[in-house]
């Protein structure tokens, strides 16, 4: 299992626990206080000043894959979930001031300052997308424990209307505080993990790539349907 380990050299396990928090409440993932999730756990590591991050799905999909023996589907895609956000947070997390490998994350030069919120926010939900696509896309975040954006500006995934055809296009809200010039590498790296951890968890998703413009994640319905 993919996990990342916060350190510092002073060893102040506390005060980069509060970091490591406010850099992911600014990215817009929730954490999950005492290990009930959804959200980023951090665990304490065994070394002296280190801090282990775990992503937490659902309860429902985390108790899945932990029932019964034998093969388990859920627990391959507790995987493919938790690996897909563990692989954004070693993406992004140098961007808000955190040394981040898949092994080690180590205290840097701090947390960028905080900015006031962008003006013109997209709405979370277009309201031309289908009814049935906005439907299948909650219930596959609520399985993965990422959250939807539920209003303006706030933060979580973010559905735009594809013309003429309602089908989503899906990208990532970090929260409203964090700094401009660190948003496009959050959009850019949680946008990533919800392609696999959506389609992980029954979401028919496609990235189309027009010219001039950026990458975008389509959502067509359930897998299979």
């Amino acid at each position: 299992m993919n996990t990342l380990a916060a350190r510092t050299g002073a060893g102040l396990d506390p005060v980069l626990a509060d970091r490591v928090t406010e850099a992911l409440l600014l990215a817009g993932l929730p954490v999950a206080h005492g290990g009930h999730g959804p959200g980023v756990h951090l665990l304490p590591d065994g070394a002296p000043g280190a801090v282990v991050l775990r992503w937490l799905a659902s309860p429902r999909l985390e108790d899945a894959a932990t029932a019964g023996g034998g093969p388990n589907p859920a627990a391959a895609t507790r995987q493919l979930v938790a690996d897909a956000v563990e692989n954004a947070l070693a993406e992004f997390l140098p961007a808000l001031g955190l040394d981040a490998e898949h092994t080690t994350v180590r205290g840097a030069a701090g947390l960028p300052a905080a900015a006031p919120p962008e003006p013109n926010s997209p709405p979370p939900v277009d309201p031309a997308v289908r009814a049935d696509l906005v439907t299948a896309v909650r219930r596959s975040a609520a399985l993965a424990g990422l959250p939807l954006a539920t209003r303006p500006g706030a933060a979580g995934i973010t559905l735009t209307a594809c013309t003429p055809t309602g089908l989503p296009d899906l990208g990532w809200n970090p929260s409203p505080r964090l700094p401009a010039d660190v948003r496009p590498a959050v959009r850019d790296a949680v946008r990533h993990a919800l392609g696999v951890a959506l389609a992980a968890t029954g979401l028919h998703l496609t990235w189309h790539r027009p010219p001039g413009i950026p990458p975008q994640l389509r959502a067509h319905g359930p897998s299979g349907a």
